[in-house]
């Protein structure tokens, strides 16, 4: 049943194109083999890690949800799981649409850890200024 054009989903056992990452008719993922990813993009993902299920969501991989399941497990759960997505999102994020280019990926891939940086820096301020405020408060009060 099997020919140049055409496999079996190993799912639900519907004839797909041979060429397709996912079944049209069950919607699992028929390509998940190790090798559809580029040698180049076998690396951690500090986007995945950093912004976790917000990159996920972006990528429609919503399996990152599980990190406020995983929050309920003080400090081990939301870092394992990071850790987790790190290691698994280049893949993910290869699979979750047809990249022009390794070099589109990657540039894509690195403003995740730019936005994070920002959003970093941006809540460090907030906090600081938050902490003198209450400071300024505290001892206007006394």
């Amino acid at each position: 049943m099997e020919n140049s054009e055409n496999k079996q989903c190993p799912f639900c056992n519907a004839e797909i194109d041979a060429n397709a990452k996912k079944c049209k008719y069950c919607g699992e993922w028929v390509s998940s083999k190790e090798d559809d990813l580029p040698q180049e993009l076998k690396h951690f993902n500090w986007g995945a890690f950093l912004m976790n299920w917000i990159w996920g969501i972006m990528h429609k991989k919503y399996i990152t949800l599980l990190y406020f399941p995983a929050c309920l497990i003080p400090v081990i759960g939301p870092i394992a799981i990071s850790i987790w997505f790190g290691f698994a999102g280049n893949k993910w994020a290869w699979e979750s649409k047809n990249w022009e280019s390794i070099e589109k990926f990657n540039d894509c891939q690195q403003n995740w850890v730019k936005l994070w940086f920002i959003l970093a820096v941006l809540g460090l301020i907030f906090a600081i200024k938050t902490i003198l405020i209450l400071i300024l408060i505290g001892s206007a009060e006394v």
